[in-house]
């Protein structure tokens, strides 16, 4: 009698929690080509538009390296609010700095071999990633308020799994690609295929 109880309560327990706690999360897979090869560094996030189990969004910590006069990451995605350390992983001087003028950018300096600087962004965007010593380097930081966020590897492969089962918009970005955006509904336990074929232009603003 005793297990029969435990169980009852168990199960009256799983009915009332909301039907988003007891959905099974779903999974999204792609790739990004232009039009016929695969494109590494676009990044590819989902915003949700009917999807109440979707996580919220939170600051989460990044790091960006600078490793044989290039960034490492080239391309990093994060949310807003989020700190991003900058690494000097090289044996010469290195700096940090985005380039716009007024709200939004700033320099960090120079700084030795060994050391790092660090600093928050707070507002969505595209942010160019330059070294006033070393102009030849170049990277983006691009900030989006989405809990579903990513980056393209070498086969232009992307993917996203524990998605809250919904709808979504799914957006791109890449500095001289056009955005791509299109709706996806990802179904609770399931997967989807995405095959995207972007385009040479010039990138919609974040948001």
């Amino acid at each position: 009698m005793t297990g029969q109880c435990a169980i009852a309560r168990l199960t009256l327990a799983w009915l009332l929690l909301p039907a988003a706690g007891r959905a099974q999360s779903g999974a999204i897979y792609g790739t990004v080509t232009m039009p016929t090869t695969g494109i590494r560094d676009v990044v590819v996030y989902l915003v949700p538009t009917e999807a109440p189990g979707a996580p919220t969004v939170t600051p989460l910590a990044a790091e960006m390296d600078q490793r044989d006069l290039h960034f490492v990451p080239s391309v990093v995605v994060i949310t807003p609010g989020s700190p991003i350390v900058f690494l000097n992983s090289d044996r010469v001087m290195h700096n940090v700095f985005h380039p716009a003028r007024g709200r939004g950018g700033f320099d960090l300096g120079l700084w030795a071999p060994g050391q790092s600087r660090g600093f928050t962004l707070r507002e969505e965007g595209a942010y160019l990633i330059l070294c006033e010593v070393h102009p030849e380097m170049a990277a983006y930081i691009v900030v989006v308020a989405s809990p579903y966020r990513t980056v393209t590897d070498a086969g232009g492969r992307f993917r996203f799994v524990s998605v809250a089962p919904g709808t979504y918009r799914l957006r791109t970005w890449h500095h001289w690609l056009e955005t791509h955006e299109e709706g996806v509904a990802v179904p609770q336990g399931g997967s989807v295929q995405v095959h995207l074929r972007l385009k040479l232009g010039k990138p919609a603003p974040i948001p």
